[in-house]
This record gives structure tokens, C-alpha cells and sequence, in this order.
């Protein structure tokens, strides 16, 4: 398709410009530390001694030097603190000759780029350290201190960690979870970015899980008998929860004898149903489509996945787009990530030979998807006594803007996930409009404030987890910017459609 460069989203738009919308700026949860570390390192090798590296560290104002082999893998790390401690303090004599192996604390605790400020203040906190080499592909491309953050002033996310690291039992994970709701009522209220609403939900219920799968596997009589990964799928794989998101997890194994596969798989079995008993416990309810690694249909060794994306391939199915999302909105939780994304470049391979089944994907979802508006420009609401002149947000509006964002990043070999990054790639390949993917992105987040909002209206006053709003309550400016946020999904629907109907197959 040529690059789409016509504006769709027209001028004077009500959803033109965020900052109209969302004016209060919160602590950026998602905001990957690429952004913030710094990249004025310094390597040393182990042997090096320590008055060579105090030297560097004076010439270059660095408080800390990272120890790598000789392929360029870290191996430790020294501190100004450590300095002091192990050179200075450490007897009668100060020995600046002393080598690098002696005081630096060994097999450092690292962070990757894409990792997140939250995840880099969880591990501040859970490992009492204040430097973290930044590593990409095994070579240190960066460092981020405590300082750097501490610079940022929020103390929410401090709080969150605290409970987070706190909290032992499923029980005190729920009650960290229910206090999540008021604070989530409260950040809308105030017009905090949807946003960063949603990422901060992610990001703790995505610790939780890691925390809850990681004392379920501790707690096994045995070591694991082979290697694995578990990955979490829908909400949780996009990192876009809302407040009552259910259970969507999967575990792969590695390929292994036939002679060992009751052992192995009796392994997995027991630890994915202890795990999805104790996610359960905290609020994280069983997967209605029994999407759950105790469910033998996804939990099987890395060869049988591959053959799992060679069927929803090229075998038409009722579940296509069922699993199309499955495979799509991904990520890893937990274990050795190579078998993730072994399984996952082999589906992005598989796709990009086996474009029919995106057709598929497409008609199914515009002969089903409609947004909430009629010819005269009015709101369609339900008829049902129950909730009746209201709108279901996530299944009338949310849902139908992360699907279109899904199919057409697929479809242009987009691998991000979240529906924002889906959009924001399609810009950069051309695909969409700058202004129509402003246009897009602030669509969702109006859909997405009014999505939270109702759920935190409803639980809190009635006690459902539902997402029911009547549109009719809301002012006659919120009542517009709705409805052009309705329009907006429709746009893009649009333009999925036209770039469909240039798809030769």
C-alpha cells in the first residue's frame, strides 16, 4: 500500500491536542529507561586495580565503574560506596592496589532498555542497590542510579513497591488490589492521562503475578525438571489492564524424550494450577475461555507451539481471531525468555507467509464491530432493563480500537503490542497520518477515561466490575468529545478497510 499521508481527522477537533483533555501530569510508570540512563559508562576488566578505576572515576564524575569480561558481559560492579567500605575502611592500610575482583559486588543486578522506571525502582528496592547497569543483547549500553530517579519527586510509585514488597499472601495482595480503586477514581477525577493509569495497574498486577508464580515454583518439592517460560496473554500481554482483568496465561517447555514427558508435564500442570488457584485468591478470576496453563492446550513444549501457529495458519477455524490475539498480544512473565521468543519470531515468520488469515481476522471483526453512534449523530444504547440507555465502554469502543490498531500493525509487520507503540510504528512506516494518529491516540484515551470510570462508578456505588456507562450523564462537552472519540474509532476502521481492500491475495 502507499504511505497514507492524507489527514482523515479534519480540523478544529475536539481531540486535537491531549493536553486539553488530560492536564495533570503523573509519574510516568511506562516510560522506558533508554530515555533516563546514562550512557557515559565506564568498563573495566576484574584485574584492573582499584586506584585505575578511582582515577577514571574522578576524570569522568562517575560514582560507579562496571567490571565486564572480555566479550563485554558484565560480571560486576564497584561503587564509590564500595570503594570507601572494602579499600579505605577495610583495615589498617588503604591498598589502592587491590583488584577490581576483590570489592566489586559480582553478577550485578541488570536492567534492559525497554525495561520501565517502575521496574527500575522495584529493583532499587527489592535488591537495596543504587546503581544498575543497563544491558542490551549482553553488552552494557547504559547505567540509571537511584539519584537520577529520585530526582523525578513522585512518591506514589515508592508506596506501591512498599506494599508491593510487603504483601506475602494472596489476601494482602487482593486488599493492595482493592486499594487500587479509589486511587484509580481518584487520578481520573483529577484528569490524570488514562494512560498512565492503565500502565501503573499493569505494571503491579505484572509484579504480582511474577511474585505469586515465583513462590508457587519455590515451594515444589523438586527443581523444575526442564526449561520453561510462562507468558501472559490479552490485557495483560498489551500491558493495557483495566481494574478487574481476569486470568490469560500459557507456559512453554523445551523440546524434550518422549520418555520424560508425564514427569515433565505433571511438573507444569500442578505448578499452573497452584498459581492459577492463588491468582484467583487475589481477584485475578479464571479465564472464562479457560485460557490457563492448566489447561494441557496451552501448556506444551516449544515444538507443539510451533505447530499450534502452523494450524491457526493455515487451517480456518471459528477461534482464528481468538487465537490470532492469543499469539499476537503476548509477553513474557516468567523462566528463560529464549523459548518465548523462539515461539514468538516463529509466528511473526509464519505471518508474514500466511497474510490470508489476516483477512480472515478482518471480516470477522468489521462484520461484528460497530461503534455506538447512529446516522443522526446520537448515541445507540442498550435495551435491555438492566442496562438500558447505556453503553458497554469496553465491548462498544475500547475493543473495536485495539483490534484495528492489532490487524493493521500485523499486517505491516509491526511487533510492538501495546495499542499506543502499534499506532505510534504505523506513523513512523507511513501507514497513518501524524495528526489522524493524534487523532486516534487521544480517541482512546477518551474511551479509555470513560471505560475506568465507569467501572469505578459502578463498583463503588453498586458493587459490579462491569462497564456500563449512560452517556446521558455525562456533560454536553464530555457527551461531544465522546462521541467524536467514537468517530475517531470509525475513521480508523476506515482506513483498516481501504488498506484491506488493497491487499492482493
Amino acid at each position: 500500500m502507499a504511505e497514507q499521508t492524507e489527514n482523515l481527522s479534519g480540523e478544529n477537533n475536539l481531540l486535537q491536542g491531549s493536553s486539553v483533555l488530560y492536564k495533570i501530569a503523573s509519574f510516568s510508570y511506562s516510560e522506558n529507561i533508554e530515555r533516563l540512563m546514562n550512557r557515559d559508562i565506564f568498563l573495566c576488566t576484574p584485574d584492573d586495580t582499584v586506584q585505575f578505576a578511582a582515577k577514571e572515576m574522578a576524570a569522568r564524575g562517575i560514582s560507579s565503574v562496571i567490571a565486564a569480561d572480555s566479550e563485554g558481559v558484565p560480571v560486576g560492579i564497584v561503587t564509590e560506596r564500595d570503594m570507601v567500605r572494602k579499600v579505605v575502611a577495610d583495615g589498617d592500610v588503604c591498598d589502592i592496589g587491590k583488584r577490581i575482583s576483590d570489592v566489586m559486588t559480582a553478577d550485578p543486578v541488570c536492567l534492559s532498555p525497554d525495561d520501565s522506571l517502575f521496574d527500575s525502582l522495584y529493583a532499587f528496592s527489592t535488591h537495596n542497590v543504587k546503581h544498575l547497569p543497563v544491558v542490551r543483547d549482553g553488552q552494557v549500553v547504559g547505567i540509571i542510579t537511584l539519584r537520577q530517579i529520585m530526582k523525578l519527586r513522585y512518591s506514589e510509585p515508592f508506596v506501591l513497591i512498599g506494599e508491593l514488597e510487603q504483601a506475602q499472601s494472596p489476601e494482602e495482595y487482593k486488599k493492595l488490589k482493592e486499594g487500587l480503586i479509589e486511587l484509580v477514581h481518584e487520578k481520573l477525577s483529577t484528569r490524570v492521562d488514562p494512560v498512565d493509569v492503565v500502565n501503573m495497574l499493569s505494571l503491579i498486577n505484572f509484579h504480582i503475578h511474577k511474585k505469586l508464580l515465583s513462590k508457587v515454583i519455590n515451594s515444589q518439592k523438586s527443581a523444575p525438571p526442564a526449561d520453561y517460560c510462562f507468558f501472559v496473554t490479552g490485557s495483560h500481554g498489551r500491558k493495557e489492564n483495566l481494574l478487574f482483568p481476569d486470568q490469560d496465561f500459557c507456559v512453554i517447555t523445551e523440546d524434550h524424550d518422549e520418555s520424560r514427558k508425564q514427569e515433565i508435564d505433571a511438573y507444569f500442570a500442578k505448578v499452573s494450577q497452584e498459581f492459577s488457584e492463588s491468582l484467583n485468591e487475589v481477584g485475578f478470576v479464571f479465564c472464562p475461555g479457560n485460557v490457563m496453563g492448566q489447561n494441557p492446550d496451552w501448556r506444551k513444549p516449544l515444538s507443539q507451539w510451533k505447530q499450534f501457529i502452523w494450524e491457526v495458519f493455515n487451517r480456518e477455524g471459528p477461534y482464528t481471531v481468538r487465537y490470532m490475539t492469543l499469539i499476537f498480544d503476548s509477553a513474557p512473565l516468567y523462566g528463560n525468555e529464549m523459548l518465548f521468543t523462539q515461539y514468538i519470531d516463529h509466528a511473526y515468520d509464519g505471518l508474514s507467509k500466511n497474510y490470508t488469515v489476516l483477512r480472515q481476522m478482518h471480516d470477522e471483526e468489521e462484520a461484528q464491530h460497530k461503534v455506538p453512534l447512529g446516522i443522526f449523530h446520537t448515541f445507540i444504547t442498550e435495551k435491555d432493563k438492566n442496562h438500558k440507555k447505556k453503553i458497554d465502554m469496553k465491548k462498544s469502543g475500547l475493543i473495536f480500537l485495539i483490534e484495528s490498531a492489532r490487524i493493521l500493525a500485523l499486517k505491516h509487520g509491526i511487533r510492538e503490542t501495546s495499542t499506543l507503540a502499534r499506532l505510534q510504528a504505523l506513523v513512523h512506516k507511513g501507514v497513518i497520518h501524524r495528526d489522524d494518529s493524534e487523532y486516534f491516540e487521544n480517541a482512546y484515551r477518551v474511551i479509555l477515561h470513560h471505560t475506568l470510570m465507569a467501572q469505578t462508578d459502578n463498583f463503588l456505588h453498586k458493587g459490579e466490575t462491569d462497564y456500563y456507562l449512560n452517556p446521558y450523564e455525562l456533560s454536553e462537552r464530555s457527551q461531544e468529545i465522546l462521541k467524536q472519540a467514537f468517530k475517531a474509532i470509525s475513521r480508523l476502521q476506515e482506513l483498516v478497510g481501504s488498506d484491506f481492500g488493497e491487499l492482493i491475495l
